[in-house]
């Protein structure tokens, strides 16, 4: 895996979270509506289920096809390509190669393709799906989306006098400068299958530790002891 230098990990890192309701359904904040990125068409879950519509759901997003489990806030400074990458890395150990073992569910994980070609444009995230049993049956429960959204946002390199004198935030080249996406989202469409819930919730617990150690370690396998 290529490994980009670090930045320095911000002072306190930003947690993701997910909150679950007693109804199991589980709560997050609404997305902007520039949170919908080019992505792997989503199909729906087949077989017989314990479904929840849409007018029951908490933590629907703005377009109402979509639940946010939870995100996580990704400093300007932390390269993207690398840390997605990193990311895929976990999910296809921890979910495609031991979603099973460790979840009770067995897991399939792609890449979610932005629609622009060469290696640093390989994805913009990724889609776990989740399989389970139905009348002897393996059928399709959930997709969990997990992706940057489309926000962009503004990185400095250097402090520099304005007019005044003041120190304020600018680029040597003079130029105003982005990077791709703000928050790092987990979400699912609707209607869901409730019957994947516990195993969600602590897919998304482990994701955010592994979130965490990226922002502390420089990997998201990174051991902190």
């Amino acid at each position: 895996l290529h490994r980009t230098r670090r930045p320095t990990p911000p002072r306190h890192p930003v947690m993701a979270s997910a909150v679950l309701a007693s109804s199991v359904a589980v709560r997050g904040t609404p997305l902007a509506p520039t949170a919908a990125g080019k992505r792997t068409p989503v199909r729906a879950a087949r077989g017989r289920a314990v479904v929840t519509r849409a007018g029951e759901i908490a933590g629907l997003t703005e377009c109402g096809k979509f639940q946010e489990l939870c995100k996580a806030e990704i400093p300007g400074k932390i390269p993207r390509h690398d840390f997605l990458k990193q990311m895929y890395r976990y999910m296809e150990i921890s979910y495609g190669d031991n979603g099973l073992a460790q979840y009770g569910k067995r897991m399939q994980v792609d890449l979610l393709s932005n629609g622009k070609d060469g290696d640093d444009e390989l994805t913009n995230g990724m889609l776990v799906t989740l399989f389970g049993n139905k009348d002897g049956e393996e059928v399709e429960i959930c997709e969990l989306l997990c992706e940057m959204d489309l926000e962009l946002v503004p990185i400095y390199d250097t402090l520099m006098p304005n007019s005044e004198g003041e120190l304020v935030k600018t680029n040597r080249s003079g130029k105003d400068e982005f990077v791709n996406g703000r928050y790092f989202v987990i979400k699912r469409p609707v209607p869901v299958d409730e019957t994947a819930n516990p195993a969600l919730k602590q897919m998304i617990k482990d994701m955010t530790l592994a979130i965490n150690k990226y922002y502390a370690f420089g990997s998201c396998f990174s051991d902190d002891n």
